[in-house]
């Protein structure tokens, strides 16, 4: 892993993402991550380099909402996201990252513009429903392996509930928690992460703490109702990016 422009261009703002993320203010903005790592290297690297640094931002959000969580919901949707992260591990040689990324684009894409255009009352929430919530988080639990991008399947489930905004963010570090430390087996059985890859990652750590910080100093100062719309409009831009790409590239 070379430090040149490219790097600072490329790898630098990705982590950084990935650290603003894990902070809780929206998922989904760590889309353009691994496309950005996937300029200067494979996506077997990228991914490989990304999860211990996934983990150990993990381990700090754990602590900050260690006491802000759903258990109700996570006891119901993580079981399914460990089946999903199954199927991901037996079918990921045989699936490209192009329509993986499409397939989330177009997820992302339906449920923020049947909220903004067709929902009357965005305030409104929804029940906790098992095959809602089973199907959302399998699907998390296969893209987070395949791509590290299982946020915008759990936002589809998680954000009609409008859970108080520290327990959704508290919710979702926890269950991405469980999400990552179920994936490394998987990633060590399948050769895609060494000791080269896991040395590069401890070199990029300080960069999530950034972005860990900034996500944070957002989160205390952002009312609750523009929280939620924040993270709608994030992932109607980052789906509607991957389709675009998706759609330049092949059609």
């Amino acid at each position: 892993m070379e430090i040149n422009l490219l790097f600072f261009f490329t790898i630098v703002p990705a982590i950084v993402l990935y650290g603003i993320a894990k902070s809780g203010l929206g998922g989904s903005i760590s889309l353009i991550s691994v496309p950005l790592m996937t300029l200067v290297m494979p996506l077997s690297q990228a991914l490989a380099i990304i999860l211990p640094i996934l983990i150990f931002s993990d381990m700090i959000a754990v602590y900050r909402f260690r006491k802000e969580f759903d258990f109700s919901t996570l006891k119901l949707i993580i079981p399914f996201a460990g089946i999903g992260i199954l199927i991901g591990s037996l079918t990921f040689s045989y699936l490209s990252e192009d329509i993986l990324k499409f397939m989330v684009g177009v997820m992302g894409f339906v449920f923020t513009v049947h909220y903004f255009l067709l929902k009357k009352n965005k305030e409104e929430k929804s029940k906790k429903n098992l095959f809602k919530g089973g199907i959302c988080s399998a699907i998390a639990g296969f893209t987070s392996f395949c791509v590290h991008a299982g946020g915008t399947p759990t936002s589809i489930y998680l954000l009609p509930l409008r859970l108080k905004k520290e327990i959704y963010v508290g919710t979702r570090v926890i269950f991405f928690t469980f999400v990552n430390l179920i994936k490394l087996p998987f990633y060590i059985h399948l050769s895609m992460m060494n000791l080269q890859t896991f040395k590069q990652s401890i070199i990029l750590i300080p960069l999530a703490i950034v972005g860990i910080y900034i996500g944070y100093r957002i989160l205390k100062i952002i009312d609750e109702k523009l929280f939620y719309n924040i993270i709608y409009v994030l992932i109607l831009f980052s789906s509607s990016k991957l389709i675009y790409d998706y759609l330049t590239n092949y059609v």
